[in-house]
């Protein structure tokens, strides 16, 4: 900011240009330049903001068609198939030329940020989704840009949106906490006013894949929704490592939850010779130094972890857990 010329500064600079003070003498080597030689300069062009990737919001993305895999594949009950097919920058304009048609159109609202951004949603997918849910295979139906959505099919599309949603809100939440639902519904790109026309749109396309037959839906994000957050965004996102080391977490609490362990109680113990050894046979006594009243060690591996008293649950010998080894329950 130490460059920025104050207001006094910049009157005596157009006081000396006007009296003629400063020289204006073009400098060696410009002089003989034409309209041609310059180049025009827009200030409203977004695009020159923008420079390189965004790798945080290609991981969100990524992020995100894992959530929408599992969610659909539940919903579904059947594997389905859910890749990034690409990431771009665009014109708002060129983007809404693009779309497939029929298709619909729903605003997100994603607070707490400015503004809304776009999902969509073919009527390919649709009728896809729909056919599958209501016991068909599934395959490609032919569909004219005229046609209109039924009352069940509109409500499969709230359903999947709401699942979109769902998912969008989780992929986000290790970069930064927003929340997203729909704000809106519509057919034609034509009544969708997020940005002016030649504003600049990330795009993301998700390629769907059930049983072979393949399509696509589409996030676009205008740019100034997610300018506040361009630095976080183009940083590399290191949480997707800590992601990863939550799920190897999990996934090794799940096992250890399910594996076995020996657990054995002591109900006492006794000293005998080797003759008396030798002399045992069925049906002899051996005399415990406990009494069945007397708390039981509880072993877990071989290790002392409880105390019990010995009793009976469904006719069954059993031992009731009384305290800890180191101290008493609760």
């Amino acid at each position: 900011m130490a460059n920025v010329l104050s207001q006094e500064e910049i009157d005596a600079l157009l006081g000396g240009l006007s009296g003629g003070k400063i020289d204006t003498t073009p400098a060696p080597g410009t002089a003989g330049r034409t309209a041609s030689d310059v180049m025009a300069f827009d200030f409203t062009d977004q695009d020159r903001f923008i420079h390189g990737r965004l790798p945080t919001l290609e991981t969100i993305h990524d992020r995100f068609a894992r959530l929408l895999r599992q969610s659909l594949s539940t919903s579904l009950r059947r594997p389905v198939e859910i890749q990034i097919g690409g990431q771009t920058l665009c014109g708002f304009g060129d983007f809404g030329r693009a779309l497939e048609k029929p298709s619909t159109l729903h605003l997100l609202r994603l607070e707490p940020l400015k503004g809304s951004g776009l999902l969509v949603l073919p009527g390919r997918l649709i009728l896809t989704l729909v056919d599958l849910m209501f016991g068909g295979n599934g395959k490609p139906i032919e569909i004219s840009e005229d046609r209109d959505f039924t009352l069940i099919e509109n409500r499969v599309i709230s359903k999947i949106a709401d699942d979109v949603c769902r998912c969008y809100t989780e992929s986000w939440t290790p970069v930064y906490p927003i929340h997203v639902q729909i704000a809106g519904q519509e057919t034609n790109v034509q009544f969708i006013n997020i940005v002016q026309p030649s504003d600049a749109v990330n795009v993301v396309d998700i390629e769907v894949a059930i049983e072979g037959n393949r399509s696509s839906l589409s996030i676009c994000l205008p740019y100034t929704t997610i300018e506040p957050l361009k630095d976080t965004l183009k940083g590399a996102f290191i949480a997707e490592s800590f992601e990863q080391d939550a799920q190897m977490s999990r996934n090794v609490r799940e096992n250890l939850l399910a594996s076995r362990v020996e657990v054995l109680g002591v109900l006492g113990q006794a000293t005998i010779t080797g003759r008396e050894l030798l002399r045992l046979k069925k049906g002899d006594i051996v005399q415990l130094n406990e009494d069945f009243e007397h708390p039981v060690r509880i072993l877990v591996e071989g290790k002392s972890k409880f105390w019990g008293i010995i009793g009976s649950h469904k006719s069954t010998r059993a031992l009731q857990i009384t305290g800890l080894e180191s101290g008493k329950l609760g």
